[in-house]
């Protein structure tokens, strides 16, 4: 360097905060600590060295707020911008003069990981930068100062590894005993504060509408429309009802919470659904997604479902002649047919047979179906043999008497299992050729399906084209509406 050059000095002030909540290291703190350094000693016997004052000294502020020190530092916005500066700072600097230092309020504001302060103090040696903090623990301009600033670093490190271990363990802990973490409470609990531990419990009015949204989908409807009654987005829906949420209990990692046991699972609150009514709407989502409850399209014609070819048995379609007249076709084929010649003799078929048949609105009564409290217990068995094939002599005795616990349970969920259901008939006080005449085409759709309404169609060469059955599964029934019609 020539000996008439001035000498530069800048100062590149690293400013880092985690958390904007964390008051003991804020961004004015730390601001205000540089600030005072650069009055104290360590920095002024460096000016005093280079033969620089104070005023001489250009400060840039580079500021990291919300970002972890645990964060590669090309991953930091503005760790990254200071590298930048100071590699550009380096190659304009042919003649030599200029000085770099970069200060930090304590090492951890660097980087919690030796690895990382290790990269920036090779790099910060590439690049003439010293690197120091305000409390004077480190100076990377001497080989002490380095020496000192690597034990520092892998004591920062260990010190992080501790604090994770202890939230890990806190949160292990809280799951354990069905306490809340923290964070906001799933939907539809809210969280309550009880012996000074956050706790979930049902929240009334978001339980009233998620159980009209299970009510909802399990009576038919999809998961968009029951998402609308409840209130929530279809994908955040969806989640819920793939979860054990609504019975109480959570998901972490993807696995179910167990206590300690390893077998059964933690309350961390109380069920609002029961476990019939989460199996009955994860069976109809599933079976939405794989059409099996798809309802046909409202262009099938009245009997379609109903009729089939005579020769290859498939199902006949709907479709038009050539000058528009809709028909009934086989999908191969071999015969069609005019629609209202068939759907008048289905008809003309239907009121003579059923006409004057009471009508009845069937409703169902009775049964116990607790295959879903049988399924959670073979679950929960499953869980008791995975920890039993691995316990040791100590635990295997509370194992076996779990064992024999869930088995006595399970023996009464199976005497209890009723899942039978009673069909009960109640008089409308209309026949069913009045219910035929007041219904729309879906109605007399339904109105024949449930009738068991059987059509094969033949070639036109056959005289009468249409075999015409009532295909019943109640042979009682069957019999009472075969005497019902002989009497008539």
């Amino acid at each position: 360097m020539n000996a008439t050059a001035q000498v530069i000095v800048i100062l590149y002030a690293y400013l880092r905060l985690s958390r904007d909540t964390d008051g003991s290291a804020s961004i004015d703190t730390q601001r205000s600590a540089y600030q005072a350094w650069m009055e104290g000693p360590e920095f002024q016997r460096w000016l005093a060295e280079l033969g620089v004052t104070r005023d001489q000294v250009e400060v840039r502020e580079y500021v990291d707020a919300g970002v972890s020190g645990a964060r590669p530092l090309e991953s930091r916005k503005d760790m990254k911008r200071l590298m930048r500066d100071v590699e550009q700072s380096r190659r304009l600097d042919r003649a030599g003069v200029v000085r770099r230092m970069m200060i930090g309020w304590r090492l951890d504001r660097y980087a919690r990981s030796v690895s990382e302060f290790l990269r920036l103090t090779a790099w910060g040696e590439a690049h003439a930068l010293r690197i120091a903090t305000t409390d004077n623990t480190i100076n990377t301009g001497t080989p002490t100062g380095r020496m000192v600033a690597v034990v520092l670093a892998a004591l920062a490190e260990w010190e992080r590894d501790l604090i994770r271990g202890r939230i890990v363990d806190g949160h292990t802990t809280r799951r354990a005993q069905g306490r809340w973490g923290s964070g906001r409470a799933p939907f539809p609990y809210r969280v309550v504060r009880r012996d000074g531990a956050a706790y979930l419990e049902p929240d009334p009015p978001l339980v009233d509408r998620a159980r009209a949204g299970i009510q909802e989908l399990i009576n038919d409807g999809t998961v968009a429309s029951s998402a609308r009654t409840v209130g929530l987005s279809e994908p955040q829906w969806r989640r819920i009802l793939k979860s054990p949420t609504l019975r109480g209990q959570r998901n972490h990692k993807g696995k179910l919470v167990l206590a300690a046991d390893g077998v059964t699972p933690v309350q961390f609150a109380e069920p609002v659904i029961s476990a019939a009514e989460l199996l009955a709407a994860r069976q109809r989502m599933l079976d939405l997604a794989t059409g099996a409850d798809r309802a046909p399209r409202q262009a099938t014609p009245r009997c379609a479902e109903m009729s089939s070819c005579y020769r290859c048995t498939g199902r006949l379609n709907g479709g038009t002649s050539d000058k528009g007249v809709p028909l009934y076709r086989c999908k191969a084929g071999h015969v069609t047919i005019y629609q209202a010649t068939l759907n008048d003799k289905v008809e003309e078929e239907f009121l003579k047979v059923y006409g004057l048949f009471a009508e009845v609105d069937i409703h169902l009564e009775g049964g116990n179906d607790l295959s879903a409290e049988m399924v959670e217990a073979q679950e929960q068995a499953a869980r008791i043999g995975a920890q039993m094939a691995t316990a040791g002599p100590l635990m295997l005795g509370t194992y076996e008497e779990m064992s024999a616990n869930l088995e006595a349970a399970y023996a009464a969920l199976l005497a209890a299992h009723d899942p039978e259901v009673r069909e009960v008939e109640t008089p409308t006080g209309r026949t069913m050729g009045d219910a035929w005449e007041a219904s729309d085409e879906a109605g007399k759709t339904r109105l024949l399906r449930s009738m068991g309404l059987r059509v094969v169609l033949h070639p036109k060469a056959r005289a009468d084209r249409l075999d015409i059955e009532w295909v019943r599964d109640d042979p009682e029934q069957d019999a009472a509406e075969d005497a019902a019609e002989q009497a008539v």
